[in-house]
């Protein structure tokens, strides 16, 4: 029928699994004229994998396994981003995966079987970094194992499949790594500090769920403060949870570093939300880790340096 790659590669996730899938998507090819659905729309000059499945095989696929059930092999199946699942928008901005269905024609004549990529990552099976990078009218592939879930067709959550290609033009953005703020005058810089994109670049060498045996100093931007960075502050923790790039202008937003649950200045609690904003330039002290792909700090980390005055 097809070459089906096998691997299976499961990625670990902060957050808990949710599920809201729309109705039933089940499929049975046999039991429909074969005019009754339209056939695939795939865009002129697009260049498919070898066995590429439509949506009406994928579907087709996930109601023989049966419900519950994960096939082994590894597939690809192309279609276009009709609609998009109640939490994707949170997924893509916490933990860079995106949750959306998929039709066989972008014009809304097959909308009634759809697949579901079920939190799946970009590019490469690398987490989005902007919400840009997925959007309706797109033609992409999805590379990952097919799941029967309650009779929706859909990819394993967590990352566990991603969009390997995309006729979106923000799908694969061009990161210049030599777009870094200027360190504000005064700072305190120790020689040898990592920018973002270098602090990045570490936690990819060493692979998912490693920790560098040494500590770095990171520097960079606040950009984002984490959902819980509140909760931590002011809760028995006195810890922050936030994001830093490498310049202060908007424009490397998606090129992050999460800070996660760091101390302040010598390891001392941090007990006030303000001590923590958007726009303060911080020096991190901490170990590098890469969590199922997300560069951060390992226990322990904290903040050497904070432009905040509330933070000195």
């Amino acid at each position: 029928m097809m070459t089906a790659v096998v691997a299976m590669v499961l990625f670990g996730c902060k957050e808990n699994p949710y599920i809201n899938a729309p109705g039933d998507n089940t499929f049975n090819t046999d039991s429909i004229p074969s005019l009754a659905l339209p056939d695939p729309d795939d865009p002129v000059g697009f260049e498919l994998p070898a066995g590429c499945l439509s949506v009406y095989e994928a579907i087709k696929i996930s109601d023989s396994i049966g419900n519950g059930q994960t096939t082994t092999d590894k597939y690809y199946i192309r279609g276009w981003v009709r609609s998009f699942d109640g939490k994707h928008e949170s997924g893509m901005e916490q933990f860079g995966n995106g949750t959306f269905f998929i039709a066989a024609t972008n014009d809304g004549r097959s909308d009634t079987k759809m697949f579901e990529a079920y939190q799946v990552y970009g590019k490469d099976g690398k987490k989005f970094t902007s919400l840009d990078q997925v959007a309706l009218g797109d033609f992409v592939v999805i590379y990952g194992q097919i799941t029967n879930y309650s009779g929706t067709a859909e990819t394993p959550g967590k990352g566990a499949a991603y969009v390997y290609a995309s006729t979106n033009e923000n799908f694969d953005p061009q990161i210049d790594p030599t777009k870094v703020t200027p360190d504000p005058e005064g700072a305190n810089v120790p020689d040898g500090t990592l920018n973002v994109y270098e602090a990045i670049h570490i936690s990819d060498s060493i692979g998912a769920g490693k920790t560098t045996t040494g500590e770095y100093y990171i520097k960079g931007w606040i950009c984002r403060l984490d959902s819980k960075n509140a909760e931590g502050i002011t809760g028995n923790y006195h810890n922050a949870t936030f994001y830093i790039a490498p310049t202060n202008d908007g424009t490397t937003s998606g090129t992050t570093f999460e800070a996660y649950r760091v101390k302040g200045p010598n390891k001392s609690d941090i007990t006030d939300v303000n001590q923590v904003q958007v726009g303060d330039f911080v020096v991190l002290r901490a170990k590098i880790q890469n969590y199922s792909g997300t560069a951060e700090t390992a226990s322990g980390g904290y903040i050497y340096y904070s432009s905040n005055p509330l933070l000195q």
